[in-house]
């Protein structure tokens, strides 16, 4: 063989002796089987969905939608009997109520939120019954017209099934959390058709600050691939949306657009403060019981979809009629704060279904109005309206959920087109910024280091980073006592000082052990044994742990005060035989801990 192909060889045996096939195999199974499992889930919600809408509000109330794609029509005319509307969305909401809270509380509301909870506080633990609960449920929400999106109950069903996937194979709770994840990313990629946004959607949407669950990245990118081919093999490959060519061509246009993002941001602000206004100040002091709050939200989206029939149902067939420049702005300015109205209707009072669509209709007609004022106001800077569409679904939704890159890489994917990502980057940022502290996922926390989820990790990390030299009292005066000292001297020399613990040392000055004045004080109640003892017996004797130096971190402290059982432990400067130089409190260590993690916390925020 020639040394070029032992040198390629040799190159092959290194490459090959550093992937973990193992582990490698493992996940590439786990994340397909999820993303089966949550596709399939996605088909069946999109037919559920579809059947019953076709069923109550075609021929029930002879309402058609306009369909969305390009492939669907988008006719659409006033509904033919709108007073059944006032029986179909009550009794719609109170089956909803009576099987949530019959057999799943926690799938009332939009299902992401509850996903994000247990990743949190609930070590990613979801019910198995959540899953046929939570489908049914928002079948019957958005089928019959209520004003929810399906994002959060495919999130929902998707993770369910990781934390049931990992029960069954008996996971530990590092591979349940990254399962939870995978099925959250493999449930929204293939129901809207965009696996990459639902990947980093599903990793971001975790924490409210500019952070990610890195580890789980890749794993929810092979899950998202998955549902999304399954579901588009079984209900099409059409993008959500069908829109003509528009991309950014007109560095000037960019003025406008930062406009539109501090448009996007008043607007979500006020979507965010309505929708839980709804529940903590209308439904919730409702005194009914809580399973028919829905029927009310139900009649009250009603009597608003009379005037307003544009608000029912998820509402992607009305974007694609405003990208299209089909409605008139009359209609859009009522749609508008109606959408927000009908969402929290919807929702806010128990209602199963996600807070996506609903929102990308709010943040779509909100561009759509800008461009029309901007195109009478400015119209050398004014961008088209399918632009601002587009551009303001991405940013309202990259505000209101703390997602900035998914939101813009999902609308993407949805649209078919990627000519508006630097418009949308400047929008979604600027929503993103300006709406620091407000969100529509409440169970979302700031970043990493303040999940439950990673306290231990963070714990471990940050005490490894101090030494005990950075925390002791570098002018306190320790006394030590030799080995072999009576306790009488131990008596006198406790009464002498107001030292609280004493190392106990050998002759070459080796500390052996540790007592407090707690150990004297239970010996003091037997005198009958003081002459036979010396402070040898007083303390812990463990050499080699009985001491810490200055350069040892803070959890190697921690582990030695755990092992002894002891509160505090003598720092020697250096090793043994070196002299004591001070007393280390367990206190002082938890203090420290705390000091850090404030720092850390404020440097996060910052």
């Amino acid at each position: 063989m020639t040394r070029l192909g032992q040198t390629w060889l040799k190159e092959i045996a290194r490459f090959s002796s550093r992937i973990d096939l193992y582990n490698f195999g493992r996940w590439l199974v786990l994340a397909m089987m999820v993303g089966v499992v949550a596709g399939l889930g996605g088909a069946l919600l999109t037919w559920g969905v579809n059947g019953l809408s076709s069923g109550l509000l075609g021929s029930v109330v002879g309402f058609h939608v306009p369909g969305h794609g390009e492939s669907a029509t988008v006719t659409w005319s006033m509904p033919a009997r709108p007073w059944l509307l006032l029986v179909v969305l009550p009794l719609a909401g109170l089956l909803v109520g009576w099987i949530v809270q019959t057999f799943a509380p926690e799938a009332e509301g939009h299902g992401t939120d509850a996903v994000i909870n247990s990743y949190h506080r609930g070590r990613a633990m979801l019910r198995k019954r959540v899953v046929p609960v939570k489908l049914l449920t928002s079948m019957l929400t958005i089928g019959s017209g209520g004003s929810a999106g399906r994002e959060g109950p495919v999130a929902q069903v998707g993770a369910g099934f990781g934390s049931y996937l990992a029960d069954v194979l008996r996971l530990g709770y590092h591979d349940r959390r990254v399962l939870v994840v995978s099925g959250m990313a493999a449930g929204i990629g293939g129901m809207f058709r965009a696996p990459l946004g639902a990947a980093l959607f599903a990793v971001e949407v975790l924490y409210s600050d500019p952070d990610f669950e890195s580890e789980a990245l890749i794993p929810a990118i092979i899950s998202s691939i998955v549902s999304y081919v399954v579901v588009a093999s079984l209900t099409g490959w059409d993008a959500i949306f069908h829109t003509a060519h528009v991309r950014f061509a007109r560095p000037q246009e960019l003025l406008a657009y930062l406009v539109l993002g501090m448009v996007v941001a008043a607007v979500g602000y006020i979507y965010v403060k309505v929708f839980y206004g709804m529940r903590d100040r209308v439904f919730g002091p409702m005194p009914i019981p809580t399973w028919t709050k829905p029927a009310v939200g139900g009649l009250l989206l009603a009597l608003l979809a009379l005037a307003v029939p544009q608000v029912l149902g998820g509402g992607y067939g009305w974007l694609q009629l405003t990208m299209d420049n089909e409605l008139p702005l009359k209609i859009l300015v009522l749609l508008l704060p109606a959408k927000i109205l009908a969402t929290s209707c919807t929702i806010s009072s128990g209602g199963s279904g996600g807070v996506f669509a609903p929102s990308l209709v709010i943040g779509g007609v909100t561009g759509a109005i800008f461009a029309d004022l901007a195109s009478r106001v400015a119209p050398q800077l004014a961008p088209p309206t399918a632009a601002c569409v587009l551009v303001g679904m991405g940013g309202f939704f990259a505000g209101v959920a703390k997602v900035p890159i998914a939101s813009l890489i999902m609308v993407a994917e949805m649209s078919g087109s990627y000519g508006l990502l630097v418009p949308m980057m400047l929008v979604s940022s600027v929503a993103y910024l300006l709406m620091r502290g407000v969100s529509i996922y409440e169970a979302q926390v700031p970043g990493r280091i303040d999940s439950p989820a990673h306290l231990g990790e963070f714990q471990i990390d940050v005490l490894e980073r101090l030494t005990v030299d950075e925390v002791m009292d570098p002018d306190q005066e320790v006394i030590s006592v030799p080995t072999g000292a009576s306790f009488e001297t131990v008596l006198d020399l406790v009464a002498e000082t107001d030292q609280y613990a004493f190392p106990v040392v050998q002759a070459d000055g080796e500390v052996e052990g540790m007592f407090s004045i707690n150990d004297v004080r239970r010996v003091m109640a037997t005198p009958e044994v003081w002459p036979l003892l010396v402070a040898s017996d007083l303390g812990v004797t463990a050499r080699g742990m009985a001491y810490l130096v200055p350069d040892d971190d803070l959890h190697t402290a921690v582990q030695r005060f755990t092992a002894l059982q002891r509160e505090i432990l003598p720092v020697l400067e250096g090793p043994p035989p070196a002299p004591v130089i001070g007393l280390l409190r367990h206190h002082q260590v938890m203090e420290a801990y705390d000091r850090q993690i404030h720092r850390l916390r404020e440097e996060h925020a910052d």
